[in-house]
């Protein structure tokens, strides 16, 4: 995986095709998330009573529920010309649809003192009947605060959309659930991302890039400065992190369509993790 400079590059592409995954360095601008972050902390204090600069009346948990600051147009500074060109390489000029929101806000707070790749809540946000041959949506992860590794970005699994598109090609299940299951429990590698025995060595082999059946896996964190954004394709499985990090993750994830596709759009893809 490589950042974009002013668009997704031909080997970025690539590496989107293999990894299903790619980060675009200030896709959006610092000043902008720090408008962005001032937001999200107005209403931490007012639903949590949260104060910025005391750390002691920070949770030690996720925060949910901002609604408020879901809606504000601090937000729209997302959709910059830098995402919007990596869009158009994705997709072809104009061919997608801006979002009507930027997903739901999320924080976690520092919840955990040892991060290890979890083991719960690997899923995709798509069902399995989107076509294989194309890309018709993508997920835009964005990054409002300093993201750390272990500091509670979103874990990815790049290169499981094409395990999962090799599984789908194997098997005629198309439930969303007996699907994720069915592919979650298909290789011993897999099977060891729903173990629990959260250990060092364990996310170490999970993080480090793995021959699946002659396809590479490996586990990766959306991480970053404020304002650069993730882009992740539709099949390619995610979970929830914890935050064994001081500083709080501030992140945003919705979806975005292609034009010709947005009617199957199945609904309820709202952005979380």
């Amino acid at each position: 995986m490589r950042d974009a400079v002013d668009m997704l590059t031909a080997q970025q592409r690539i590496d989107f095709e293999r990894d299903g995954i790619v980060r675009i360095s200030g896709a959006f601008s610092g000043v902008a998330a720090e408008r962005m972050q001032a937001v999200v902390w107005r209403e931490l204090a007012r639903r949590y009573a949260v104060d910025r600069d005391i750390p002691t009346t920070w949770p030690r948990s996720a925060a949910t529920g901002l609604k408020s600051s879901k809606k504000h147009r601090e937000f729209d500074a997302i959709l910059s010309q830098k995402l919007s060109e990596s869009l158009d390489v994705l997709f072809g000029s104009g061919e997608w649809t801006r979002p009507k929101a930027w997903g739901n806000v999320l924080v976690t707070f520092r919840d955990a003192d040892v991060w290890t790749v979890p083991h719960r809540v690997w899923h995709s946000d798509f069902p399995p009947t989107l076509c294989a041959e194309k890309l018709d949506v993508v997920k835009v992860w964005s990054l409002i605060s300093h993201i750390e590794p272990s500091g509670g970005g979103t874990p990815h699994i790049a290169g499981s959309h094409r395990l999962f598109a090799r599984w789908l090609a194997n098997n005629p299940e198309r439930d969303y659930k007996r699907a994720k299951f069915g592919f979650l429990k298909s290789h011993p590698w897999l099977r060891e991302l729903s173990s629990d025995s959260p250990s060092h060595e364990r996310t170490t082999r999970l993080m480090r890039e793995s021959d699946i059946d002659g396809l590479p896996a490996r586990v990766v964190e959306t991480i970053g400065q404020p304002g650069d954004v993730w882009i992740t394709h539709p099949w390619v499985f995610h979970s929830i992190a914890c935050n064994a990090r001081d500083e709080p993750r501030m992140q945003r994830s919705t979806a975005v369509w292609r034009r010709s596709a947005r009617s199957a759009d199945p609904g309820g893809i709202e952005g979380g993790d």
